[in-house]
Order: structure tokens, then sequence, then C-alpha cells
């Protein structure tokens, strides 16, 4: 019996080659490009595998298993193999700092981003002081300012380079090396010197003059949400409304999402059937296109221009679709185009989000008869997306909307006449007061969604943050979820097996996430705590927390993520500064502590008395430390290198408490609080070992002494801060609290 219903699971596998070679290669590659990026050896030895599959078709059936085995090992190579010059990467991050002027085209869209513009540009030469320098791979130019760029346009720039920003829960420089990017260059302005010509500049000139078109006919902000609507276009957009919209789970609204397109190409097609007959193929294959392209040509946007295409041009073959085989063709295809989508947020989204859709909606809205036809099916279709992509806003957006099916329930309807109606201000433009007098209706459309937007992200719990989601996290709940969607698509001998599943392996992934949370190495922590420092140290003995940090609730949402639910108590407290970026945050701290180590000064202040008292309170013991001091815990060695005896406690930054903390392997980590440039060269003194890592004081706000600089040279540098600036001549590869998040390092 099991071997006949195997053989037919096989033989429906078989049925459809391009779904199972599609979702093969779009695994294999995604897989490769985040957990292995740029390991060339193993592209080619995954090619170098790839060809006995070609044999292996041959011998076993279904011949489908084996190409699926193929099409995986080949996407490992598109993958790994287009490392061009492996000294790119080596020779980008040797110029970091450098001011360089540059020309070249640009080779993608122009994105907004922090205030101001950014695009990828191909250089053709770079100066440094007059010398041309080469091989450093493309360029991601910033800048601030209402300049634009088109893809293919010739630009000119100075400014300065620098490594890329990465940014918490994602490594940006991992995903602009997939593009040969590896610096930055940061530039008050760009100069456009030769804009792209021929069909390559239509879908700039187009978005040009709808723009020109839509602020001339709609006043502010009805014009800039208007843009957002039909071309994906956030400028001008106040950030209340955008507040709001992001809250209530609108803010799709403000991107060129497969909705958008769905809508066009029903338009397109509505418009050109009736006219062309059986010949308007190929003319609403290239309008999408077009339209794809003018909006930015995002994930979404793109996804949704060849799913649509897939299916009007197998309409117009008498072909029928699939749906499940278009998305994954498309997929893989976007993927084999550029990898480096599988880190893109925007490509996640719009393809878990579809998939949700279609396996959802259809059980949602049977659940909701009771509700009316026009709310029932975008409601379900919001609530579809928004389960499908559960862990991917909470770790990318780190927000939750519970009113998003409700607020988009509420806008879905009326979206194809905004669109439609929007689009129509383009050729009405022609005569000014006409473009005017068409856009009343469409300024009352918008305002209707504005206020919508007001409203319910008032409401309580509107919007829920989310400080961080872990990985095991969004894998237990895709296990559970793919589980209980699978025990409703089989018979009813398979579906208590698909239910069990839906509980145990969640259960399986949360117990194994736990067992490695508890007996992970040992580990320093610099928290993302805002303007001020705490550290935390974490090893099979215990823990020990160095300073607090300004608030509160950060400090307790860094310790409640990082250290396991049973772990509360603290080995040891050290407060090393009286300021309030290293103590305020012990005001609601309620971890017990063993003992708690200050500095042996007359420090000024109460607020860090009040700590240590109330930490004695729990049963803390106090212990002064001066520099020459050695002491043991949780498993950690602690170097007392400040304040030296004596030292004037009422003189900021002579008697903060600095600390070298050794591990069992030999690696240190070095903590100078805030000291000023003369005691940090008296610590300096005092080391009895190199600093496998540094934490800048002041967070690198200000310049290391000298002497420090110099015995703490091969040292890793780390500020800990909320924003800003460091000091100068601090070299690029300071890793930053306020670009990647808490950072943790092994000791």
């Amino acid at each position: 019996m099991n071997e006949s219903r195997n053989g037919r699971d096989l033989r429906s596998l078989a049925q459809m080659p391009l779904l199972v070679i599609a979702v093969s290669w779009s695994i294999a590659l995604a897989a490769a490009v985040v957990i292995t990026p740029s390991q060339s050896w193993i592209g080619a030895l995954a090619v170098a595998l790839a060809i006995p599959c070609l044999a292996l078709a041959i011998a076993i059936r279904p011949a489908v298993l084996a190409l699926a085995l193929m099409a995986a090992l080949l996407a490992v190579g598109r993958a790994e193999l287009p490392a061009l010059d492996a000294g790119a990467a080596t020779r980008a991050v040797a110029l970091a700092g450098q001011t360089v002027t540059i020309s070249g085209h640009v080779a993608d869209d122009t994105r907004a981003a922090a205030g101001g513009s950014e695009v990828l540009v191909e250089p053709d030469l770079i100066l440094i002081g007059g010398s041309p320098v080469a091989g450093v791979g493309n360029l991601m130019v910033r800048w601030r300012g209402p300049a634009e760029a088109g893809f293919g346009d010739q630009l000119n720039a100075t400014g300065k380079l620098a490594l890329p920003r990465d940014l918490p829960s994602f490594d940006r420089r991992a995903y602009l090396a997939q593009r040969h990017a590896y610096l930055e260059l940061d530039t008050t302005g760009i100069n456009v010197t030769n804009p792209a010509s021929g069909i390559a500049a239509l879908p700039s000139w187009l978005r040009a003059r709808y723009i020109a078109a839509v602020l001339a006919a709609l006043p502010a902000p009805h014009a800039a949400v208007l843009l957002g609507v039909v071309l994906g276009i956030r400028q001008g957009i106040p950030p209340a409304l955008q507040q709001a919209l992001i809250a209530t789970g609108l803010v799709h609204l403000l991107v060129l999402s497969g909705l958008k397109v769905a809508v066009f190409a029903r338009i397109v097609q509505s418009a050109l059937q009736p006219i062309l007959r059986g010949y308007a193929t190929v003319p609403a294959l290239c309008f999408i296109g077009l339209y794809a392209l003018a909006g930015g040509a995002t994930p979404a946007a793109i996804r949704a221009a060849v799913m649509g295409g897939m299916a009007i041009a197998a309409a117009g073959l008498g072909r029928p679709s699939h749906v499940w085989t278009s998305l994954a063709a498309t997929a893989a295809a976007m993927l084999a185009w550029r990898p480096e989508l599988a880190w893109d947020v925007g490509f996640q989204l719009s393809f878990a989000g579809t998939a949700a859709i279609i396996l959802l909606t259809p059980c949602i809205e049977r659940s909701l008869q009771w509700l009316p036809l026009f709310f029932r099916e975008p409601f379900a279709v919001t609530c579809a997306a928004q389960v499908g992509t559960l862990p991917m806003m909470a770790t990318d957006f780190h927000l939750l909307s519970p009113v998003g099916p409700i607020a988009n329930a509420l806008v879905l309807p009326i979206l194809p006449a905004i669109v439609a109606a929007g689009l129509a201000l383009g050729p009405l433009s022609v005569i000014p007061d006409l473009a005017r007098v068409a856009a009343l209706p469409i300024a009352g459309l918008l305002a209707y969604i504005e206020q919508l937007a007001y409203l319910l992200a008032r409401l309580p719990a509107a919007a829920i943050p989310v400080v961080r989601f872990p990985t095991w996290a969004g894998l237990a709940y895709y296990a559970g979820l793919g589980a209980f969607i699978a025990a409703g698509h089989v018979n009813p001998r398979r579906r208590a097996l698909a239910l069990g599943t839906a509980v145990v392996a969640p259960a399986l992934i949360a117990g194994t996430a736990l067992c490695m949370w508890a007996m992970s190495p040992p580990q320093v922590s610099v928290l993302a705590v805002g303007n001020g420092q705490a550290i935390l140290f974490r090893s099979a003995q215990g823990v020990i927390l160095v300073d607090a940090g300004p608030s509160p609730a950060r400090l307790s949402d860094e310790l409640g993520q990082i250290l396991p639910p049973w772990q509360a108590r603290l080995d040891l407290v050290a407060i090393t500064a009286p300021g309030l970026g290293h103590i305020a945050g012990f005001a609601g701290l309620d971890r017990p502590a063993g003992t708690v180590l200050i500095p042996d000064a007359q420090l000024t202040g109460s607020a860090w008395r009040s700590a240590a008292y109330t930490a004695v309170a729990r049963g803390a013991k106090v212990m002064r430390a001066r520099a020459g001091d050695l002491l043991e815990a949780a498993g950690f060695k602690l170097e007392v290198i400040s304040p030296e005896p004596g030292a004037p406690g009422d003189q900021a930054g002579a008697a903060y408490l600095g600390l070298r903390v050794v591990a069992q392997s030999g690696r240190s980590f070095c903590d100078l609080s805030d000291l000023d440039l003369d005691a940090q060269t008296i610590a300096a003194s005092r080391l009895a070992g190199s600093c496998t890592y540094l934490l800048l004081p002041a967070g690198g706000r200000s310049r290391l002494s000298p002497d420090l600089e110099r015995v703490t040279s091969n040292a890793q540098l780390i500020a800990s801060l909320a924003s800003g600036r460091l000091a100068r001549d601090f070299p690029k590869t300071v890793l930053r609290t306020d670009q990647e998040g808490t950072i943790t390092l092994p000791m």
C-alpha cells in the first residue's frame, strides 16, 4: 500500500517538472547566497557534481528528481562562481576614508535612503589625488538633495569612500557584495553629464513627465500620496502620515507592489481587447513591462509583471496557466538574473505573501461568509498575507499591525479606481485646467485613505512593536504553519500526522534553540542601548553586566533577548562611571546580583549610589576596585586597570573604572569607560596583555590617547552609540551599535 502511494506521489511530481525544478533551483540558490556567500570552490564542486546528474536522469524514473538535483547544484554554482575579481574587496577596504572623484554610469534605479537617495554606479574612472584607481568593484553612491539619476545615465561625483553601512538584523555588506559593490561614496550631490538615451531612457522619461503632471494637478500631500500609489515614489509624504500608514499596514500603498501591477494589467487588457482583439497580447505585455520599469522595477513589481505576462501569454496562445508553476518559475528566473535578490526584503515579502494569499485566502473567506462580499475578500487577502509574512515583518520592520486587515479591507476596493484615475492624469495634463478638474474626485479618495490611516492608527494596540524576532522563532513559525496548511490538503489518514507535526516541529526547533542558547560558548555582547554603554559577558558559569545604558526599557529588552528565561541572576554588576549613559538603566533592573563592583574613588552624583544600594537590598555585596586588582567571576578573569589610588573622583573621566576581561580561551575585552586622555595613558601602562576587543571611550566621539592607541593597535574597535560621527582617523572597520544593533562576539 505504501509503495503504491509513494509511486503515485512521484508520478504527480513528474507531471509538474517545471515547478519541481524551479523550486529546487530557487531554494538552493537562495541558501547558497545567504549561508555561504562568495565561496568559489563550493560553486565549482557543485557544477562538477551536476554533470553526473544527467546520466542519473536517464537511469532513474521519474527523471524530474535527478533534474531537480542537477538544477539545485547548478544554482549553487550560479550563486558562488561569478566572483570576477577576488582581490576587489581587499583593495576596496584599503580605500575606505579616501576622498575621490568618480565618473561612471548608473546600473540600477535610484532609491530613497536615509533622507536622500542612493544608486549603484559602475565606475569608468576613479581619481584619488589626481591618480586613477581601478579594480575596486562598483560603488553605491549616496547623496542628499533633489538631483535624480536614471538607469544608464553617465554621472560625475566627488565625495568620501566608506564601507557599506550595516543595519541591525541585516548584513548590508554581504548584500552589496553580491553586486560587486564593496564601498559607498558619500557625496553632497551628483552631476548627470550624459543622460541615457534611446529605449532605455523611456521609463525614466515617463516617470519624470508623470511626476510633473501630478504635482501640477493636485495639492500636497495628496500629490505625494498619489505618486506613491501609482508609481511607488515615496517623496514629500508628511512624516506623521507615513507613520500612520505604517502603523495600519497601509504602507504597501506607497510601493509599486504586485497588486498595483495586477490592477494595471487588468486596465490595459480591458482597454486593448475591444480594439485589437486577438492582437492585444503583445502590446499588453509591453505596457505592463513598461509600467513596472517606470515604477522603479521593484522585486514585487517584476514578480507581478512576469507572472501576469505569463498568464496573458498563455491565454493568448490558448494554453492553461498554473499559478504555482508561474510563481516558482518567476522566482527562479529573478534569482538567476540577480542572486542577491535573496537578501532583498521586498523579494521575500512578495513571494511569501503571494504564496500565502494563494493558500490561505479561500479557507479564510469560507469562514467569513457572514461578512459582506466587498469587505470579506480584501479582509481575507490581507489576513492571508499577514500570516504568511509575519516573521519577515517582525524581523525587518519590527512592527505588527492588528488593524491591518480592517484598514486594507476599507481601502483595497477603491484602489483600482485610484490607479486608473491617477494614470489618466498623465495624458490629461496637456490641458492643465481639465487635469485639475479631473483630479478633484481623486483628491477626495486620497483624503479618505489619509484620514482612515490617521483614525485607525490612534486605536489601542493598532501597532505592536517587536524589538527582536530571532531566526529560530521564524523557522518554528513556518514549520508549524506549513504542517497546519498541509493538514488541510491531505487525506484524513495523514491529517493527524500533519497536525502532530504542526505541534512537534515548532516545539523541537524551539527546544533545540533553547539548548543551544543554554550551552552557548563564552561571549560578550555590546548592547544597543542608545547613547551610553552596557556590556554583557556570558559563559556556562554565569553572567557579568558592566553598566546599564541610559534606558531601563532598552536594557530590559536586550537582556531578555540574550539571556535564557531561567538565567535571572547576575554574578557580577559593574558600575564604571556616574553618568546617566552608564547607570540610568539600573533604575528598572529587577535581576538580583551577587556582587556590585564600583571604582575605589569618591565619584560625584547620587544616581550611581542609588543603583548600588538597590542591588545591595537584593542581596548583593559591594566591592571597590582600583588599578592592579584582580578578581574572577562567571568564568572570566577581571583585571582592573583604573582608577589609580587617589585619583580625583570629582574630575570627569579621571577616576572611572577600567577593566580588561579575559576568557579561558585567551580572548580579552577592554572597557575604558569614559576615561579622559591622561587616565587612558596611565591605564595603558597597566595592561597586562593585548586587547582582542576594545570598547571606545565616549562612544568613539573622542580620540584615544597615543599610548593606548599604540598598545591596542591590533584590537577590534567597537563604538556604543545611538547615532553620530566617530572621531577623525578611526578606521572604517569600527563596529557600531547604531548600525549593527547589539554586537555579539566570541570570547
